[in-house]
């Protein structure tokens, strides 16, 4: 018997090893990997013509790991098949349930989270990771979930950009994340800026230390969504500044309640409560805020009618 323990195994080169890791456009039902046809083919088996479909591969890196997952939307519905432990795990998520998308991306690592009800009327939440450099395939999804581009007179959607050029001395790269961040169409109705809050804990020979308590962020009201945007919080800092951000993504109509709570250290808090599954978000302020804050909460209490 012939031992094969000499024979050096295969190797991947990095450049393959990337490609591994990214996301792929199926054109056809054929195409779909066998391990998932059993379990789409009702929904992709036999449509003509073949709905958008990708495949998200599993990513299997030192700090980010995910399993693999195909997603497709048909008819209003967002359909996530997850490969987990050789099992075929469906969920399905009516656009109209989804009650925040979060986006998020540092350097070659995207993602992006849809919470919601899904359509057994369970409130969940799926991620869906995958490598910056495909995220044109994931994109067409999250377009799907947040509020339609409309055809608008250009001289009013300048008007509309032209409203977060306040913040290219403040914050350069806000600033573009804020205007990339607007459909086209959308009405901006509020702004709140806050830059990183770093708190001083102690000095050591000369030297201080300081603690941050919030990374910058910036909440975006606009006629249809409120959109929170922030510095990523793993990302480590060059030179002062943080490369990528997340961005979180709440219509309008899945808003239940606002509320601000002032805090110690001179911090006030924004929390919001979603109608799915009463999710919270917490946003740390600095008190300076807290005049734009209650604009913004009189603001989103009058758009939803949940006036206190």
């Amino acid at each position: 018997m012939t031992s094969n323990l000499n024979i050096p195994l295969p190797t991947l080169t990095g450049s393959k090893q990337t490609m591994a890791s990214w996301a792929k456009v199926i054109e056809s039902y054929a195409a779909v990997p066998e391990t998932y046809k059993d379990a789409c083919k009702i929904i992709l088996g036999g449509g003509q013509p073949f709905p958008y479909v990708v495949l998200a591969p599993a990513i299997n890196g030192i700090k980010h790991r995910a399993t693999e997952k195909l997603l497709c939307e048909v008819n209003d519905v967002l359909y996530l098949w997850e490969s987990i432990g050789g099992k075929i795990i469906s969920t399905a998520y009516p656009l109209k349930s989804i009650c925040t998308v979060e986006v998020g991306s540092i350097l070659l690592y995207s993602w992006f989270t849809i919470s919601g009800m899904t359509s057994d009327g369970i409130t969940s939440s799926s991620i869906i990771p995958f490598n910056t450099a495909t995220g044109r395939h994931l994109f067409p999804f999250i377009n799907k979930m947040r509020p339609m581009s409309e055809d608008v007179d250009e001289a009013n959607w300048q008007a509309e950009l032209a409203k977060f050029d306040y913040l290219a001395s403040a914050n350069f790269k806000f600033m573009n994340f804020a205007r990339n961040s607007l459909i086209r169409g959308e009405k901006v109705i509020h702004i709140v800026w806050q830059p990183q809050i770093r708190r001083h804990i102690f000095t050591l020979f000369g030297q201080s230390f300081y603690r941050t308590t919030a990374l910058a962020h910036l909440a975006l009201l606009t006629d249809k969504e409120l959109i929170l945007i922030e510095d990523a919080e793993y990302n480590a800092e060059n030179r002062g500044v943080r490369y990528g951000g997340i961005f979180q993504y709440i219509p309008l109509q899945h808003i239940a309640a606002i509320a601000l709570t002032d805090a110690a250290d001179s911090l006030t808090t924004l929390s919001l409560t979603l109608a799915c599954g009463n999710q919270r978000l917490d946003k740390i302020f600095a008190a300076s805020n807290k005049q734009a804050l209650e604009q913004l909460q009189n603001k989103i209490e009058q758009m939803t009618g949940h006036n206190a």
